[in-house]
């Protein structure tokens, strides 16, 4: 059917269109929606090619007769850019071999896109970037997803970088107990569980025991089935030290405790026996010689556990202090 017949469905087509002669890409003829959508007059775009709508980067994938189908960004009159869903084929118009494009508006839907791809790229970015370690499995728990500081980590203690792909912890470097282990832990997140472990490991280059906090969640689909695991894991080893030490140091601040309320109260109340006893009148009474005697007995009994104190104090801790090394 010739052209003319279908000029209705062409000129009051909702989305711009073209006529364009294939070996120049020479604009013949536009419907009312290019007009609209573009700012150009018909009288402009006869002055132009299917190639002036594009900005510089994209006017290479504009080839005629080669022309592929898909998004392609276009400028309006005003400069602005235009996201184009463009759809071509190729026609005889007025005898010439021609090609009529129709273009719809995909601007708000590649904004969208972009936007994703901002979100994924940074959220990429913030979960790489982070010391703590971020992996996900599916049911057969092979890995989909893993952060830099897991692949790292698993290296170091297995020897084996880990992949997309591979079975978790089904690989040389782990025994057939650990591989149990692991694949119980999975199966319980995989039966909907939602839970946390403190699990150890230890660094092949250093044989540092490392103790990691590990959270277990079922990931599911829209409809509420569980499509795999995602796993958070914190190096908790600094810490659990620390609260050793805590521990550690309470411990002796509980004896030290005890010793001065036991160990210290009984010579303190002999010396205060004795000095109540003192004549304080006449200092050279001869029965006061007995009393400072016995004074100097008790003032090395209390130096003795002032110097058990100090032991405990300094010397029972995970490290000698400073001060008192020698």
């Amino acid at each position: 059917m010739p052209l003319s017949d279908l000029s209705f469905l062409f000129e009051d087509h909702p989305n711009p269109m073209w006529i364009f002669e294939q070996s120049s890409l020479k604009i013949l003829r536009v419907n009312k929606a290019a007009v609209e959508k573009y700012g150009y007059s018909r009288d402009e775009f006869a002055t132009m090619t299917m190639a002036d709508l594009c900005p510089g980067e994209e006017k290479d994938r504009f080839g005629g007769q080669n022309y592929k189908n898909g998004v392609y960004k276009h400028l309006n009159k005003s400069g602005e850019i235009i996201y184009a869903e463009t759809t071509a084929h190729g026609i005889k118009f007025n005898g010439i071999d021609c090609g009529v494009m129709i273009a719809a508006d995909a601007t708000e839907k590649m904004l969208r896109q972009e936007e994703l791809l901002w979100t994924k790229s940074n959220l990429e970015a913030l979960i790489n970037n982070t010391e703590d370690l971020i992996w996900s499995v599916d049911r057969e728990t092979r890995y989909v997803y893993m952060n830099k500081a897991y692949r790292s980590l698993i290296a170091r203690i297995t020897g084996i970088e880990p992949k997309e792909g591979d079975y978790s912890y089904l690989h040389k470097g782990y025994t057939l107990e650990e591989i149990e282990k692991w694949d119980q832990y999975y199966q319980r997140a995989l039966e909907g569980e939602r839970y946390t472990i403190i699990n150890e490991s230890t660094d092949l280059l250093t044989q540092e025991v490392l103790s990691f906090e590990i959270s277990f969640n079922p990931i599911y689909k829209i409809k509420g089935d569980i499509t795999g695991v995602g796993c958070f894991s914190r190096n908790i080893t600094d810490r659990l030290a620390t609260e050793k030490a805590i521990v550690d140091q309470n411990e002796r601040l509980r004896h030290i405790a005890s010793v001065t309320s036991h160990e210290l109260r009984r010579p303190v109340a002999s010396m205060l026996g004795l000095i109540s006893i003192m004549d304080r009148e006449n200092f050279f009474n001869p029965d006061n010689k007995d009393v400072i005697e016995h004074l100097l007995v008790v003032g090395n009994e209390i130096d003795e556990v002032i110097r058990l104190i100090i032991d405990k104090t300094f010397m029972d801790g995970p490290t000698k202090n400073k001060y008192l090394s020698p």
